[in-house]
């Protein structure tokens, strides 16, 4: 169809994690990964030069607050960001801080996949 390819950007500090997820949104022929963190350093810069379309951010990470990287994703860029915890205490704090979605682990991929479009303004079935 007339989509582009939606590009996204994986900030989990579980590495197992990040090559799984990497795996199951490179399986859909939309979605692609574009780069990856395991934290924050150096992650605004690359984010500022990759320019993806949705980013994909874990509440926790090492030593690091997901949410605060959060805010300074929004103040300093106006990309969309997907929150993915296994904590569901967190989706209100985030969702104030400018998340677009919060993802509870373990949820049907499916509505994973779904939301990334959804974020990205690429959903199909609607003319953009």
């Amino acid at each position: 169809m007339g989509h582009r390819e939606i590009r996204v950007f994986l900030i989990d500090d579980n590495r197992f994690l990040l090559e799984s997820l990497e795996f199951l949104i490179n399986s859909q022929p939309d979605l692609r990964v574009v780069g990856k963190s395991t934290g924050s350093r150096g992650v605004l810069s690359r984010l500022k030069k990759l320019n993806p379309d949705v980013v994909v951010l874990d509440v926790r990470l090492n030593n690091e607050d997901g949410l605060e990287l959060l805010e300074k994703l929004k103040k300093e860029l106006s990309i969309p960001v997907v929150m993915l915890s296994m904590y569901e205490e967190y989706e209100e704090e985030a969702l104030r801080r400018g998340a677009y979605a919060y993802i509870v682990k373990g949820r049907d991929v499916q509505d994973f996949y779904r939301t990334l479009r959804e974020a990205s303004g690429q959903v199909p079935g609607l003319v953009s």
